[in-house]
């Protein structure tokens, strides 16, 4: 699944030279976590509320009041935004995103293309994604088979589902299950499954859960 179809596109931007007060005047208008900045159409950093909260004195470290205020005011973005900023292209996939994200202990990624801001990229959006391939409308069952490692073994069970008329909505493959066998999770649409589970068991494929979804 490609980043581009999951972005937030034309996210809102602020630019280098604005000041820290504007940019919590944006936070709080849109609810946003972060705001890419950008200078001539380029991505120059990006700013988090982790990072304004830490660049701005808390109640308990101001002297007085207007301290807060005064710096919010006279501080400029590019003082505190990071920079270089971690980014990935429109036509990567959503699990080169969660690499990059794990990799470097983030939760949301710039979307760059020619060098140009075209969205951001969220946990949220991969697990909206997530969600999208796992839920199956007009409700289905989610099977855990037991195969064996052979090359074929994969190819054996999707012909056992297409002999019985199922629909797949998803396979997902949990590697290194043991030295013999391969753990596979197929979520099918419709509830009526007992056919099919006895198609399985008579394939020689070892139905190891059946799990109704909603």
């Amino acid at each position: 699944m490609y980043v581009k179809l999951w972005m937030v596109e034309d996210p809102v931007t602020i630019g280098p030279e604005a000041t820290l007060a504007e940019a919590v005047e944006l936070f709080r208008q849109h609810g946003i976590r972060r705001l890419p900045v950008v200078s001539k159409d380029t991505l120059v950093g990006i700013l988090g509320r982790r990072d304004l909260e830490g660049a701005l004195p808390s109640s308990l470290e101001a002297k007085d009041e207007g301290e807060e205020v005064f710096v919010a005011e006279h501080t400029e973005v590019r003082a505190v935004m990071i920079s270089p900023v971690i980014s990935i292209g429109p036509n990567e996939t959503l699990v080169d995103a969660v690499k990059k994200m794990r990799k470097n202990k983030i939760d949301g990624l710039p979307v760059v293309a020619d060098g140009r801001l075209v969205g951001l990229v969220s946990i949220t959006d991969i697990l909206d994604a997530f969600l999208e391939i796992m839920e199956t409308k007009g409700g289905g069952m989610r099977l855990d088979l037991r195969l064996g490692n052979q090359p074929e073994a994969l190819y054996e069970m999707i012909e056992t589902m297409s002999d019985h008329d199922r629909e797949i909505v998803a396979i997902f493959q949990h590697h290194g299950y043991s030295r013999d066998h391969q753990l596979v999770t197929v979520q099918v649409r419709g509830r009526d499954q007992q056919e099919l589970i006895d198609g399985l068991w008579s394939a020689g494929i070892q139905v190891e859960q059946v799990t109704a979804v909603l």
